[in-house]
């Protein structure tokens, strides 16, 4: 059953290419939040996850991906919406969690900075350094 995302909830947007991170600085840059190749931006719901099995779920994604987990970007979904976009539960095997960000703008210009404003609000967390 799908529970409706409230403006208080963490997502996580795994993140999978090390380009997508500022190392000097350990933030976020857009790149983590642009939609390409899809319409939508897959994220999980930290919603009744332990910090141990939210991390369980990206290292399953970057398996299936055959890619590094180098850690996640949360941000809340209030942050999301107030970009003019939308977040819709999307449960899939492994992650009944997961949700997508849709109503993204047709343009690239567009997309990159919505994707400038959520990595700018989001916290980056390295799976290096996650706590047992």
């Amino acid at each position: 059953m799908k529970s409706e995302i409230r403006p208080s909830e963490n997502l996580a947007r795994f993140v999978l290419f090390s380009g997508w991170i500022r190392h000097a600085d350990q933030t976020i840059k857009p790149d983590a939040f642009i939609p390409y190749p899809h319409s939508d931006l897959s994220v999980t719901r930290h919603q009744n996850l332990t910090e141990e099995s939210l991390w369980k779920i990206g290292q399953a994604i970057a398996i299936a991906r055959r890619t590094t987990l180098y850690g996640r970007a949360d941000l809340r979904a209030a942050t999301v919406r107030q970009q003019s976009l939308e977040i819709e539960p999307a449960p899939i095997e492994g992650n009944p969690n997961h949700a997508n960000i849709f109503r993204w703008p047709a343009d690239k210009p567009s997309q990159k900075i919505i994707a400038q404003q959520l990595a700018a609000a989001s916290t980056y967390r390295s799976y290096a350094t996650k706590t047992p």
